[in-house]
């Protein structure tokens, strides 16, 4: 693999590496929590939204592929969090704050100008298959298990997620993802078009290279008009995240949430 023009890294605590290949046409993107987890903590959206802010600026990008760090892409919010957001004494209006806010520290993503590939590999659990739907092309792995999993915690989900499973496979598949928290293989993905492409196992970051490469080879003012075109802004979704967000904070207070969430993904928790 090329050697990286620059990388942006953190020693402790979860965070997002930023590496420029192929003499910085490629910036790549690695969510690590270094625990092989992922876990989308607002610690780790704050590195990404910094990242987020210097592409949007950097002219001579012209893909982003976002990964995650080892076997796994992500498994979502952490329980710790989700739980805590479920104590008693929290305002809804503070809740509600708060999860803007989580919305706000990610979906800038949707606003770079340059498309951005997704690897999804291992567990994608939670909130983390937006990036599904937030990138212009997502690749998976055969060993992908995807899962939306907000119906199962008793939880409206968030980050406009139903409205970008719509768009992207329909109301009647977005349905059953949502309400029935099926299980996705990177194939099944593929076949209902939630990704563009399967890979065999332990060959989707190659595929979303060789692709970023193929990207890179055409007009850049043609593939940023492209993107402007057929993608989708921040902006288009205020209306889904506002409501996101007041329900949300609504669901944070019942008892539904709180016993469910006590119990969320136990094979990581245990």
């Amino acid at each position: 693999m090329p050697k990286s023009k620059e990388s942006s890294v953190s020693s402790s605590g979860p965070t997002v590496h930023l590496e420029f290949l192929d003499e910085g046409i490629i910036a790549l993107l690695t969510l690590d929590d270094f625990k092989g987890t992922n876990v989308m903590s607002p610690e780790m959206g704050d590195v990404f939204g910094r990242h987020i802010a210097v592409l949007r600026k950097d002219a001579s990008v012209r893909t982003v592929i976002i990964r995650g760090a080892g076997k796994h892409f992500s498994i979502g919010g952490h329980r710790d969090m989700l739980v805590g957001l479920g104590k008693p004494g929290r305002s809804e209006k503070e809740l509600h704050d708060f999860m803007l806010a989580f919305y706000g520290r990610w979906l800038p993503v949707l606003d770079l100008p340059m498309p951005v590939i997704t690897v999804l590999q291992g567990d994608c659990i939670g909130v983390a298959p937006v990036f599904a739907c937030t990138a212009d092309i997502a690749i998976a792995d055969e060993t992908l298990k995807l899962q939306v999993t907000f119906g199962g915690l008793g939880l409206y989900p968030g980050m406009a997620l139903p409205t970008l499973l719509t768009r992207k496979v329909g109301p009647y598949r977005a349905s059953l993802m949502t309400m029935a928290n099926e299980i996705l293989t990177g194939r099944e993905a593929e076949r209902i078009g939630l990704v563009e492409r399967c890979a065999p196992a332990g060959g989707a970051y190659e595929e979303a290279l060789k692709t970023a490469r193929a990207i890179g080879a055409s007009a850049a003012s043609v593939v940023r008009l492209l993107k402007k075109n057929l993608g989708i802004k921040m902006t288009d979704l205020t209306s889904d995240l506002e409501m996101n967000a007041q329900q949300q904070a609504r669901d944070f207070q019942t008892d539904e949430y709180r016993k469910r969430a006590a119990n969320y993904l136990p094979d990581y928790y245990a």
